[in-house]
């Protein structure tokens, strides 16, 4: 389980190289971009709230020890501008390494889909010009395999965003969600997940799973030179097989799984990924 540590102090913070000229750091802003100047840390992620204006600092157990101690150490100058939440599992993509028997084309959101190596999660349906697309993760579909059943990737985003483009050569998808439980949530809308939202995700490994927006506009570093930006951070629970799984409030969808540890997950804001691409949400049952 996570905890959360607000740091006390109150000192300063000052920028790698601008101790001579004084140059502290007196926002929450300025934090962020201190963070983003340090060498790149594996299992940790950050980013601003926006009702308080701190900086948020999630630092995993299996951070390398050096990169969690310069990230914690400037937490600690920040005082209250900092809150640093300390977690024990790693954060990592959720795809499941694991080959599984094919899938029709007939795919909601929610359920699994396989490339024949790799377990993922199908996020929303999508159409453009009456060619139907699956929305996934893009750690899922890079190298653009084909999926079983279903089609090939056309588009793999990740790192920087995790967003990935299947085209359904097999089947016209519904625009309805796995709520795994024999009903289905159809979506009608795409909108963006604000802090405190009551939201629930759904995906293979986890089925449904519901909690709270903790965190926008989040950065999540998965190791190996995998950054991502621009998360929607909760407290839904998702485990490897979720990745590209839809995110959703009701009937309007808000984003897909990219990873987290089963307590902290994040997850890749959707109206982006529908507009950089002209893609819209098919229509429901």
């Amino acid at each position: 389980m996570a905890t959360v540590v607000t740091c006390a102090s109150a000192l300063a913070i000052v920028l790698p190289g601008a101790a001579a000229a004084g140059q502290s750091l007196a926002t929450g802003r300025s934090l962020l971009a201190a963070v983003d100047a340090l060498p790149p840390t594996p299992n940790t992620a950050w980013g601003l709230d926006p009702a308080t204006g701190q900086l948020l600092l999630t630092v995993s157990d299996a951070a390398p020890a050096p990169g969690a101690a310069r990230l914690l150490a400037l937490a600690s100058r920040a005082g209250n501008l900092a809150r640093t939440v300390r977690t024990h599992r790693p954060l990592a993509e959720q795809e499941l390494i694991d080959p599984v028997s094919p899938q029709d084309g007939v795919v909601l959101g929610g359920d699994r889909i396989s490339d024949g190596k790799i377990l993922c999660s199908a996020g929303f349906n999508t159409e453009r010009d009456g060619t139907p697309y699956v929305l996934t993760a893009g750690h899922c579909t890079h190298g653009l395999p084909a999926w079983q059943g279903i089609g090939p990737a056309v588009v793999s985003v990740f790192p920087g965003g995790d967003y990935g483009v299947i085209r359904n050569d097999s089947a016209f998808g519904l625009g309805d969600v796995d709520r795994y439980d024999g009903t289905e949530q159809p979506i009608t809308s795409a909108g963006t997940a604000f802090v405190g939202e009551r939201v629930c995700a759904s995906g293979e490994a986890t089925g449904l799973t519901c909690g709270r927006v903790t965190a926008v506009d989040q950065t999540v570093d998965y190791g190996d030179g995998n950054v991502v930006h621009g998360l929607i951070e909760t407290t839904v629970r998702t485990d490897h097989g979720d990745s590209g799984g839809p995110l959703f409030d009701g009937s309007t969808g808000l984003g897909t799984v990219s990873g987290g540890d089963g307590t902290t997950d994040y997850f890749q804001p959707l109206p982006p990924v529908l507009a950089a691409y002209g893609l819209a949400l098919a229509p429901p049952d």
